[in-house]
């Protein structure tokens, strides 16, 4: 062992070694019983308020300005089976875009399939901007005219 070793560091020659005073017991019970009584004193008054606001809850219910509020929604509803409603959605979807169906029946919109619709569209065309629909396919008279130019005021140069 190196000789600095044994020494104890500024300690006075007549030291033990180890602390020689007990603790203050006395001090430490004290700390304790107060502890009791702030912890009881607090469960009592902490009891007697709740029992307090439970007694005037249905005298001041009528008085509260939340009373007549709606209840909150329940929280989200999750999906048990997301890719089973997602096959189901797609399906109904498929199916309204190829089968008939009545829109409004009163004015008489029908819903076609979208094959035949868009035949449909490729055979009549779609309007043009400012024209009215065409109630029927034009006259092969009406389509050998050619259109007059607008500008100039629909004189030929």
């Amino acid at each position: 062992m190196p000789p600095d070793m044994d020494k104890s560091h500024g300690a006075p020659n007549s030291s033990p070694g180890y602390e020689t005073r007990d603790a203050n017991t006395g001090g430490v019970l004290n700390f304790l019983v107060i502890m009791a009584v702030v912890l009881v004193l607090t469960g009592l008054v902490s009891w007697g308020v709740f029992r307090y606001f439970a007694s005037h809850e249905q005298e001041n219910a009528a008085a509260s300005p939340f009373a007549g509020t709606r209840p909150l929604p329940q929280g989200p509803q999750l999906q048990v089976t997301p890719r089973e409603d997602w096959l189901k959605y797609r399906a109904a979807q498929q199916h309204n875009l190829e089968t008939y169906s009545w829109v409004n029946r009163e004015k008489g919109i029908v819903s076609v399939p979208i094959d035949q619709a868009m035949d449909i569209i490729v055979k009549k065309g779609l309007p043009v901007q400012g024209q009215a629909a065409p109630s029927e396919s034009p006259k092969p008279s009406d389509a050998a005219k050619p259109a007059e130019p607008a500008a100039n005021g629909g004189k030929k140069p």
